[in-house]
């Protein structure tokens, strides 16, 4: 495994680069940009500069950002030419990848879905249980966790999460129930402005009005959580009094099942 944060080069030196040789990473976490946060940043930099350089590795057609994106979009904004960055022609893709991502989760610029969507990604490039993941961004295992939870909401509740309707408070009740659960309690938490702890108090009572069901044995509840950790997606076990039952994965995307095809070790054609 590679160190848990990328390498740094000793006295590395700051240059001005042209601004119009620079292109986005095809590997960054983020995927959105909010156009007034940007235009803010853009105004900023026109009186102050860029106090923080871009870092960037060396491509045959110029540079690729490895952080700094949104600095690199404002600045296009602002009208500069160049901008000042740090080049990390040393780094792995790995270690180019990581050290993106735990930029961004350091400056909080991620949307929730993205930072869930990176974290297992890494997770993925080296078979990382969630505690490791946790000491490779300097993040608690409890945090790697609750993010990598919201994977298991239905993308139209993700959305909502992403455009800032539903908080992670609340997304993290909607993520232990049904996708169809999901949707409906979503609703709800929006039209009629529930915050987190009505809507625990609302859920918990509708399930005291369903069909109660034997609980599960403590270790039964206990495996389920450590699967779900060690393969970052909900598993679900059941079982009658034979023996017999099922082990059950939740997947919401083609994407997804390749990514759980990956850390089970299927190598298909």
């Amino acid at each position: 495994m590679s160190a848990p944060i990328p390498p740094a080069r000793p006295a590395q030196t700051v240059r001005a680069v042209p601004i119009d040789l620079i292109r986005p990473g095809s590997q960054q976490a983020r995927r959105s940009f909010d156009a007034g946060a940007l235009a803010e940043l853009a105004e900023s930099i026109r009186e102050s500069g860029i106090v923080q350089p871009l870092v960037l590795r060396t491509r045959v057609w110029g540079y690729e950002i490895l952080a700094g994106e949104r600095r690199w979009r404002a600045a296009q904004q602002a009208g500069l030419h160049e901008v000042p960055a740090l080049l990390r022609d040393d780094l792995s893709e790995d270690e180019a990848y990581v050290l993106g991502l735990i930029e961004n989760l350091q400056r909080e610029s991620l949307t929730p879905m993205e930072a869930a969507a990176g974290l297992r990604r890494l997770g993925e490039l080296h078979t990382l249980t969630h505690e490791e993941i946790a000491q490779r961004i300097g993040k608690s295992r409890v945090y790697v966790t609750n993010v990598l939870r919201l994977l298991n909401l239905d993308p139209a509740v993700q959305t909502l999460v992403d455009e800032g309707h539903l908080s992670l408070g609340h997304a993290k009740v909607l993520a232990s129930l049904p996708a169809d659960a999901q949707k409906r309690w979503a609703g709800e938490v929006i039209g009629r402005g529930l915050n987190v702890r009505a809507l625990e108090r609302r859920v918990a009572r509708s399930r005291r009005g369903q069909p109660t069901r034997p609980s599960k044995p403590a270790d039964w509840r206990r495996l389920e959580r450590e699967l779900s950790d060690l393969l970052g997606f909900a598993v679900e076990l059941k079982a009658d009094k034979a023996g017999q039952g099922e082990l059950r994965v939740a997947f919401h995307s083609l994407d997804e099942l390749d990514g759980l095809l990956a850390r089970l070790g299927y190598e298909g054609g």
